[in-house]
């Protein structure tokens, strides 16, 4: 009775307490205060309750920090996380500072900034916590459980003194002057983007938030992320986390494939435990990593009423809502539209009916859903809401100053090097370290992780987090092509060169091949290589990447000055090659998704539609054979794959206009022979060659004729007239005459050795 009996006194204390303080306390103290000259420049952000700059100060603290002319502070009330007394004191020691600042950027809904009468002088700048317009809030909630009463809010209003409020479209324009109460000031309120969501446009935050995600929770190494990151129950002061969501079912039906990273709100100081025999399988991260981190790591968001999934949209990845308590929430706190028919992805109140949909995930999810949310409530969300935000408050100048710090300020690197990778973690260090320690140090380096399984994701983030130069961008296995495209959507290079992960350069190839297509004006620069036989550890010069023969005496040449030779002077491989951006932008260039030979279509057509063509014919590039995590060691499983290619670079060079028949003859013969010949099994080179006959020599683009080998023209002319069978007696045959041949080289240089032996023995003897 008596504990009764003090909480009220003590809650009455609280009501008179904030009364005198908010009615009479602080506007005198601001006033006074405000008898002393504004500070140019002064700028203050503040927020209600964190001790550290929240995510959504971050990206414009850090931009206004490379303007001189500006003195940023960072202020917190600490309310809820002090005692009544120090929260008093921060509040005191804020209005002071800010009673001479030019700028106030707040976050939050903030009585103690809308209780003063503020100075003319001061600009204050609303950038809200979150984005879209979902569960309400503010004079939106005026008599509803969750809200105060209407005559409170307006009594000690929550968002006067406002210049500017920031949200993330028009769309929701609307909610924010309801629930901030500017129906007097409607323009306050603009739709020019949430400064915070430009980090969802950098590719180097996106790299470092998934290494935190690593660190934090290796177990999610090799495996797809869900988050769940429901919003609190109850009111602010004693919110509480769901716990409804079955974690040991998702555990048992998803664990195989998926980890759960649990996320609550930020309210919520006691989490729902997760059960001990869940704990390799769900994680609860709310305090370790941030929401940022983990939208932009997740491959599911599951959420209920959070407006985190507006955020989320600008990924277009699956959504899910696990709104068990809907009709309770409603009544508690209400939503600014009907709830089914805004989410963007299916609603459930059943964890069987979440684990059934992400079982069946790819057939189910609507991506077209997500894209016509984003683009209704996102649309001001493009990367640059911050440039707009700066240029709107502070102007021009201020902008161009604070263009230092900008996620794209970045000068344009000399060479993009775009690098695939999977699985080549044998190999990764020294590759990475043959790129990062180029002679050419303005070059950017570009690894798109292809779905590995081995720790070369976990090399590529600690190289990143090293090397700023170097971004890491992540995809499911699509195969090499597909990567390669991936970098060069992001690459910024004035030229792009595609290296393997399982290869390494010399230190200066870059600056070599850099400088003899600036000196040429060459689109394409081709380098010579070493190969390196995994099996024996011998390197040798490879002659075929650079056949000195074939190339023409004056540099740089084209297809019309080398008609004959423009595809057979070097191999069809990408990593012994520079390309000039824009030439290959031009030309519209693109790599195949096929598992193998996806690199021969964009160099055949690079070669052939390239004005300036120029060679160094240094071995600049180290190769290696024999291994089995190289890009194109995959024949045996795809072994058709090199057949469609040269189909379909045949095709695209028609199509152009652009088709060396001779050329293209020799060129298409040598590498599907090579390839033949290579097989290990009677089934994949009986498949293969009945595919090609099938096909036809018309079909493949090959022309018997122009061939300038005599067995390969005995092969394909036995293949067509007379079978797979035959061809492949054909084959055998060069096989054997090559064997007899390397047998007579091997005895002739044995023969060698012995004499320069004989004869340092006779030398030594006469000595």
């Amino acid at each position: 009775m008596l504990q009764r009996v003090k909480k009220k006194v003590l809650a009455v204390g609280k009501r008179w307490a904030k009364e005198f303080l908010l009615s009479w306390y602080y506007p005198r103290l601001y006033r006074k205060a405000a008898k002393q000259p504004v500070v140019p420049g002064k700028t203050i952000f503040l927020d209600n309750k964190e001790s550290e700059l929240p995510d959504s100060f971050q990206v414009l603290y850090d931009r206004l920090n490379y303007v001189p002319e500006l003195q940023l502070e960072f202020m917190t009330l600490r309310e809820t996380r002090v005692r009544f007394m120090q929260f008093f004191k921060n509040c005191v020691a804020f209005l002071r500072e800010a009673a001479t600042a030019e700028y106030l950027v707040l976050n939050d809904a903030s009585n103690i900034v809308s209780c003063v009468q503020l100075r003319p002088e001061t600009t204050a700048i609303q950038l809200w916590h979150g984005c879209g317009a979902f569960k309400k809030w503010g004079m939106s909630t005026a008599d509803l459980i969750f809200g105060s009463s209407r005559e409170q809010l307006l009594k000690h209003p929550y968002y006067k003194n406002l210049s500017l409020v920031t949200v993330s479209s028009s769309e929701v324009c609307w909610a924010y002057v309801e629930a901030m109460v500017l129906e007097d000031q409607p323009s306050t309120v603009r739709p020019i983007g949430v400064s915070r969501t430009d980090v969802f446009f950098d590719q180097k935050y996106l790299s470092r938030s998934r290494w935190h995600v690593y660190k934090a929770v290796p177990e999610v190494r090799g495996k797809k992320i869900i988050v769940y990151a429901p919003t609190f129950r109850g009111r602010v002061a004693k919110a509480q986390g769901p716990d409804e969501l079955d974690i040991p079912a998702m555990k048992a039906a998803l664990g195989d494939e998926y980890v759960l990273l649990v996320k609550h709100h930020p309210f919520v100081k006691k989490p729902p435990e997760i059960a001990p025999d869940c704990t390799d399988f769900a994680f609860d991260v709310s305090h370790t990593l941030s929401i940022n981190e983990l939208i932009c790591c997740a491959d599911i968001c599951i959420s209920d009423y959070s407006s985190l999934v507006f955020e989320y949209s600008l990924f277009e990845r699956p959504m899910i809502f696990f709104a068990y308590d809907k009709a309770d929430y409603d009544d508690w706190r209400g939503f600014y539209y009907d709830y089914e028919a805004l989410t963007p992805g299916p609603v459930f109140t059943m964890t069987e009916d979440i684990i059934d949909y992400i079982e069946h995930i790819d057939e189910r999810f609507d991506r077209a859903e997500v894209v016509a949310f984003k683009d209704k409530f996102m649309s001001a969300c493009d990367g640059h809401a911050t440039d707009r935000i700066i240029e709107t408050v502070f102007g021009k100048a201020v902008l161009e100053a604070s263009r230092a710090g900008a996620w794209d300020n970045v000068t344009d690197p000399l060479v993009s090097v775009i690098v695939p990778v999977c699985n080549a973690e044998t190999h990764l260090r020294q590759c990475l370290d043959s790129i990062a320690g180029q002679t050419l140090e303005a070059i950017e380096i570009i690894c798109v992780d292809d779905g590995s399984t081995d720790s070369s994701l976990d090399i590529l983030y600690e190289y990143a987090a090293r090397d700023p130069r170097m971004t890491v961008l992540t995809q499911d296995r699509r195969f090499a092509g597909v990567a390669r495209n991936e970098g060069m959507r992001v690459a910024r290079g004035k030229y792009l060169a595609f290296w393997d992960a399982d290869d390494y350069f010399t230190l200066d190839a870059l600056q070599k091949l850099y400088d003899k297509c600036e000196s040429d004006g060459a689109d394409v620069c081709v380098c010579g290589a070493r190969q390196l036989f995994c099996d024996t550890g011998r390197i040798v010069h490879g002659k075929m990447y650079v056949v000195k023969r074939m190339v023409p005496d004056e540099l740089p040449f084209n297809i019309d000055t080398t008609p004959d030779t423009i595809l057979n002077f070097t191999t069809m491989t990408v990593w012994n090659k520079l390309f000039r951006r824009e030439f290959v932008e031009r030309r519209n260039l693109r790599f195949a998704a096929s598992r193998s030979n996806n690199d021969v279509q964009f160099v055949v057509c690079a070669l052939c539609t390239a004005d300036a063509i120029t060679v160094v014919p240094d071995d600049l590039v180290t190769y290696r054979r024999n291994q089995g995590v190289a890009l194109t060691n995959s024949l045996e499983r795809t072994p058709l794959d090199p057949v469609k290619t040269w189909i379909a670079t045949k095709n695209e060079l028609v199509e152009r206009g652009v088709f060396p028949a001779a050329s293209f003859s020799n060129r298409a013969s040598s590498s599907l022979t090579y390839m033949l010949r290579n097989m290990r099994g009677y089934e994949g080179f009986a498949a293969t060659a009945g595919y090609m006959r099938a096909v036809g020599a018309d079909g493949l683009g090959i022309r018997v004729d122009d061939l300038t080998s005599d067995w390969q023209k005995a092969f394909f002319r036995t293949l067509y007239d007379e079978g797979v069978n035959e061809a492949l007696a054909v084959m055998m045959h060069e096989s054997y005459l090559r064997m007899l041949s390397h047998e007579a080289k091997v005895a002739e240089l044995q023969g060698e050795v012995k004499r320069l032996k004989a004869a340092q023995k006779s030398a030594e003897a006469k000595a």
